[in-house]
C-alpha cells in the first residue's frame, strides 16, 4: 500500500517543563521565531538607519499587528471550519497561517499609516524578519504534527508516531509528505535570496512567491482545512493565495518604481 513504512520520526508535541506542566512545542517555536525576527530587525541595516522615533513606531505597529494577526488566524479558522465562536468551542478552533498573515498585514498597514510612516518601504524592511518568524513557525507545525501531508513513497516521506495528528487521521503508521518542512525550506531559501540580492521590493517578492508556493503545496496537504464559498475545488488557503497573487500582481503592474527596479548583488 502506498506510504507504508516502519520508520518513525522524532516529534515533540509538548515540552515537559516540570511539576507536571507542559508547554506546546508549536507555541515555543512560534514565540522563538517572533523573538528571533525582532532581534534580526534590530541589526537589519535598513532599520538601523531609521530615527529612534520611527523605530518606536515600527515596534508598536508590529506588536499590535502580531496580536491582532493571531486573532485573525483564529477567526478565519473558525469560519473555514464552520465552528461557532463561543467559549464552549474555543478548544476546537486552531490557527490558519495565511488568515493570520493577511489580517496581521492589514492591521500593520493601518498602524503604519496612522504613524505617518511610508508603508511599502517599511514593509520591505520587514520582509526578511517575516521569513525568520515564518521559518520557525513551520518547524513548530512539524513538531506538533499539524498541517501534515498526503501519503507518499518518496525518499522525503516521513512517518509520524502513534497518537500524533497524522496517525489519528490515517489510523496507521504511514509515510507522508512533510509539508511543514517543505514550507520551512522554501522560506529559508527565500530568506537567503532576499539577503543576498538587494532589491527595494522585498515585501512584494516575499508575499507573491509564498502565495504561489502555498497554492501548490496545498495539493499535497491532507489535514482538514475547512471550506469557504461552499466549494471543495480549492482549500481556503488556496483561495487566499489566488486573491493575494491577483492583488500583488495588480500593485506591481501599477508601480512604475517596481518595473524599473533591478536586482543588484
Amino acid at each position: 500500500m502506498v506510504g507504508r513504512s516502519p520508520t518513525i520520526i522524532f516529534m515533540l508535541r509538548y515540552l515537559d517543563i516540570g511539576n507536571n506542566n507542559f508547554l506546546p512545542s508549536y507555541n515555543l517555536f512560534v514565540g522563538f521565531g517572533i523573538a528571533m525576527a525582532m532581534l534580526f530587525l534590530q541589526y537589519h541595516k535598513p532599520f538601523k538607519t531609521r530615527t529612534e522615533n520611527e523605530k518606536h513606531k515600527i515596534h508598536l505597529s508590529l506588536i499590535v499587528s502580531i496580536l491582532l494577526g493571531f486573532i485573525g488566524a483564529f477567526i478565519f479558522d473558525a469560519y473555514s471550519q464552520n465552528i461557532a465562536l463561543t467559549f464552549d468551542n474555543l478548544n476546537q478552533i486552531g490557527l490558519t497561517f495565511l488568515g493570520g498573515l493577511l489580517s496581521g498585514l492589514l492591521v500593520l498597514v493601518v498602524c503604519l499609516k496612522l504613524a505617518s510612516l511610508p508603508i511599502l518601504p517599511t514593509l520591505n524592511i520587514m520582509a526578511t524578519p517575516f521569513c525568520i518568524a515564518h521559518f520557525f513557525g513551520r518547524l513548530g507545525c512539524f513538531m506538533a504534527g499539524c498541517c501534515f501531508g498526503s501519503p507518499t513513497n518518496s525518499i522525503v516521506g516521513v512517518t509520524f508516531p502513534i497518537d500524533s495528528l497524522p496517525h489519528n487521521h490515517y489510523h496507521e503508521l504511514i509515510k507522508i509528505h512533510p509539508t511543514q518542512l517543505y514550507e520551512s525550506a522554501f522560506v529559508l531559501c527565500l530568506f537567503v535570496f532576499l539577503t543576498k540580492f538587494k532589491t527595494n521590493n522585498q515585501f512584494y517578492i516575499y508575499i507573491l512567491t509564498y502565495s504561489i508556493f502555498r497554492f501548490l503545496v496545498e495539493f499535497i496537504r491532507a489535514d482538514d482545512r475547512g471550506i469557504v464559498f461552499n466549494q471543495n475545488t480549492f482549500s481556503p488557503s488556496q483561495i487566499i493565495s489566488l486573491l493575494t497573487v491577483v492583488l500583488i500582481t495588480a500593485l506591481i503592474l501599477t508601480n512604475k518604481n517596481f518595473q524599473k527596479q533591478t536586482i543588484k548583488l
